[in-house]
């Protein structure tokens, strides 16, 4: 008896709470995963010995239209990692909106990332993504990624948002007749919240902590503000320092701060 939990205590050290996080998602989610497509997908993108892990699900209704190169930039590799299309938030989420996936350039992953049906991700030809630990995506958001997005860790960026590094056109003076650059990196730290209905144009930089209103267009570097900015509005603008957002990706954290606050 003593061997057996002496066994299943190193199961539990060597299965990380993100393993068990994407173990479940499959689980509940099994029927709803394209697997032909799923399987196809890691082969093309992933050596064997780490495609049969399956690191990348995919539900039925995405497109995949370029496969483009996918880097896991972790240790371990572990099945679910990349969720495209298969998580919804049952409340107002249909897998029935398709995921439209695109990548041309090359995705770096750093850990669990999803997007929720009806997104769209572009990676342009030469350009890189980079996400990190804990990054989701929600219904019907956006993503275009002309040149670079640099995305950190807990990260979660609400339906129907957008982030783009273009403005697709350059901008002309007819006075001056000078042209502007129409691409620009966009840097987003660790721990920040997008709410519904954002749009993050190119050359932003939103520090760690950051809040970012509903409904707000974030433009510009706002990293000499400090860190746990409250953006808002159109112009985003600081409306408040020193806050955060809860954490979606720990309910049991959330539920202890519901018992406390909502009691």
């Amino acid at each position: 008896m003593n061997i057996l939990k002496k066994i299943k205590k190193q199961i539990k050290e060597k299965i990380n709470s993100d393993t068990l996080f994407s173990l479940l998602v499959i689980k509940n989610n099994f029927w709803k995963i394209n697997w032909v497509k799923t399987i196809w997908y890691n082969l093309k993108t992933q050596t064997f010995k780490d495609a049969i892990k399956c690191p990348i699900i995919i539900s039925y209704n995405v497109k995949i239209k370029n496969i483009g190169t996918i880097i896991f930039d972790v240790k371990h590799i572990h099945p679910g990692m990349l969720s495209i299309g298969v998580i919804k938030i049952t409340q107002w989420e249909t897998n029935y909106k398709q995921t439209l996936f695109n990548n041309r350039g090359t995705l770096s992953i750093g850990g669990n990332v999803k997007l929720h049906p009806g997104c769209t991700l572009y990676i342009n030809n030469n350009a890189t993504m980079k996400a990190g630990n804990h990054v989701g995506f929600g219904a019907d958001s956006k993503i275009i990624c002309y040149k670079n997005i640099s995305i950190g860790n807990d990260v979660r960026i609400s339906w129907n948002s957008q982030i783009f590094d273009t403005d697709f056109h350059f901008l002309h003076n007819i006075i001056t007749d000078k042209y502007y650059q129409r691409t620009k990196p966009i840097y987003i730290g660790n721990n920040v919240f997008i709410g519904n209905g954002c749009t993050i144009g190119k050359g932003t930089v939103i520090p760690s902590g950051c809040v970012v209103s509903c409904i707000s267009k974030v433009s510009g570097n706002f990293s000499e503000e400090g860190e746990n900015l409250l953006l808002v509005g159109n112009p985003a603008k600081v409306k408040k320092k020193g806050v955060e957002m809860s954490n979606g990706w720990r309910p049991t954290i959330e539920a202890e701060i519901a018992k406390i606050i909502e009691s």
